[in-house]
């Protein structure tokens, strides 16, 4: 299909980046420290929730094993750290991929000069949207998807779906849940599907310096399979109330 290049009407309301090491790196300890003082603007420090938990705890818990404990605020980003993770986010509004793709080579080449020891396994984009609709017959109706349960069609209900999808080394987990109530920025509420993509690639590098020099290409290709997905979740009406531009 072909996809639009830019959207006048962005339905995105989250977009992040992540990179997991195998081992116990310490992410953690060692990053937010190095990196403070190469960042221009300043970032802020902000210690998270999960930092209240002791580590031999959340590495024998799986939902908190990948839990960021450091925040840096960096201008129109924010840098998280746990022990064997690294996520980079966008703020509201997105700054468009460009400037995203930018910001996560940066980052990653400034982590790639600390030297940590350690295998990557697994990297990964994920992009959250929000299909503005006042309806649940309206918001099922804007999105590519047909779901039977049994002799019940779901038409005017409240639909949570998600699927797996293995593409070679690459997994897109697809959600699309009905209902949805957001806050944006500007504390105005609006309703919505949200058509969530989490496209996941698994890899095999020794360490950080030898996956930072292979990155550009590959998060490229990462974040088009991504849109490709998202795209392929709306209908053709959908995607044109948007305001596509395309080459």
């Amino acid at each position: 299909m072909k996809l639009p290049k830019t959207l006048d009407r962005e339905p995105l309301v989250d977009a992040v980046f992540e990179v997991r090491m195998g081992g116990a790196p310490q992410l953690a300890d060692l990053l937010p420290g190095a990196l403070f003082g190469q960042l221009t603007p300043k970032p802020t420090l902000q210690r998270l929730p999960a930092a209240e938990i002791p580590q031999p705890i959340r590495d024998q818990d799986p939902n908190l094993a990948f839990s960021p404990v450091i925040r840096l605020d960096w201008g129109e980003f924010t840098i998280s750290f746990g022990d064997r993770n690294l996520v980079i986010a966008c703020k509201l509004p997105y700054p468009k991929w460009p400037a995203f793709k930018d910001a996560i080579l940066g980052i990653v080449a400034k982590v790639a000069q600390v030297g940590i020891a350690g295998p990557v396994e697994r990297y990964s984009v994920k992009y959250v949207n929000l299909i503005q609709a006042p309806t649940l017959a309206d918001q099922i109706a804007k999105i590519n998807l047909a779901v039977r349960v049994g002799d019940v069609e779901a038409q005017d209900d409240h639909v949570s779906v998600q699927v797996h999808r293995n593409e070679g080394e690459t997994l897109h987990i697809m959600s699309v849940v009905t209902g949805a109530r957001v806050k944006l920025p500007d504390n105005k509420i609006v309703f919505g599907a949200v058509v969530d993509i989490d496209s996941i690639r698994t890899v095999h590098f020794s360490d950080f310096s030898a996956f930072a020099a292979k990155l550009d290409p590959a998060v490229e290709s990462l974040r088009q399979a991504n849109k490709i997905k998202f795209f392929s979740c709306l209908t053709e009406e959908t995607i044109n109330e948007m305001g596509p531009k395309y080459d």
